[in-house]
């Protein structure tokens, strides 16, 4: 995907400003930026968990990020999962493999501004899975969606769940979410 993105970006001019390929153990994770003006980059980060991706604008200008947003969404219709897909994937998904790659997907994809389905499902993954690695994968992706609404549940799983690595993984988030000012 990040060919096409790439192209894309080209044909709009946008020339990549910043790029990283990395080769982990469960995947290789890519992130590329291109600048869309001084003031906007288009972003595209592809998971090491899940080899998925997600397209993102940011900059001091939110109009145009928005506009670039849904130009994408446009020039790339075919290829993107609608967030009612990703939101029936976590919650109906019972193998534990499969539900990790879903929660990714749906952490990249979730919507920007906080929805309570995503939320409730999120937290159920996150709290109750009987698989600890799913409880990690599911707190991991709460990076990407980056709401406030998640702090007092990464406080109760930093201080309860009985695996060291659940409880270690939520004290990162809640970092990375203090970093962010959240």
């Amino acid at each position: 995907m990040v060919e096409e993105v790439n192209e894309l970006a080209q044909s709009y001019g946008w020339p990549a400003v910043y790029e990283a390929d990395r080769d982990m153990e469960k995947g290789r994770g890519v992130e590329v930026n291109w600048g869309v003006t001084r003031q906007v980059v288009l972003g595209y980060l592809e998971s090491h968990i899940s080899n998925d991706c997600c397209i993102v604008a940011v900059g001091k200008d939110p109009e145009l990020a928005e506009r670039v947003i849904r130009q994408m969404d446009d020039d790339l219709a075919g290829e993107i999962e609608s967030v009612a897909d990703l939101l029936t994937a976590i919650q109906d998904e019972s193998d534990p493999r499969q539900l990790a790659r879903s929660l990714v997907r749906a952490g990249f994809g979730a919507p920007r501004e906080f929805d309570q389905s995503f939320f409730d499902a999120f937290v159920k993954a996150a709290r109750n899975h009987a698989e600890y690695r799913v409880r990690d994968i599911a707190i991991s992706s709460l990076v990407y969606m980056e709401w406030p609404e998640f702090r007092p549940v990464l406080e109760q799983i930093k201080e309860r769940d009985p695996e060291e690595q659940v409880r270690a993984r939520a004290t990162i988030v809640l970092g990375a979410y203090d970093a962010a000012g959240m």
